[in-house]
């Protein structure tokens, strides 16, 4: 699909999607919050332009890349994490929002901040 045009190792990479559990126990009283794993998806990632990362900050959720996957089956949602193992070097992204162009289902684009304080 992208033959000619990408490097080894640029193309899709796999992603392990942490969902978000939020910091409230039973009672309601506040407690950690923490990631669980949920499932796989695979992505490009891109660095977020200049404009998209000033649309986002305005809107206050900082933006650092983009992760394309190709179909919306799987997704993950707004306050997942991406985990991306390269390696011995584990990339975290935290999901800031999710964008369906042109809303076909043909690919699904998640903005995201990478965070090294993610665990």
């Amino acid at each position: 699909m992208f033959r000619g045009f990408l490097r080894p190792g640029q193309g899709f990479r796999r992603y392990t999607v942490l969902k978000h559990i939020g910091g409230l126990s039973d009672n309601g009283r506040p407690g950690p919050e923490r990631y669980e794993p949920s499932g796989e998806i695979f992505g490009i990632i891109s660095q977020a332009t200049p404009k998209e990362q000033e649309q986002w900050k305005q809107a206050g959720h900082p933006v650092t890349h983009k992760v394309v996957q190709q179909g919306t089956k799987d997704r993950a949602e707004p306050m997942d994490v991406l985990e991306l193992a390269v390696q011995d070097q584990v990339r975290r992204f935290l999901v800031q929002g999710i964008h369906d162009p042109a809303e076909l289902g043909h690919f699904t684009t998640y903005f995201t901040e990478e965070r090294r304080d993610l665990q």
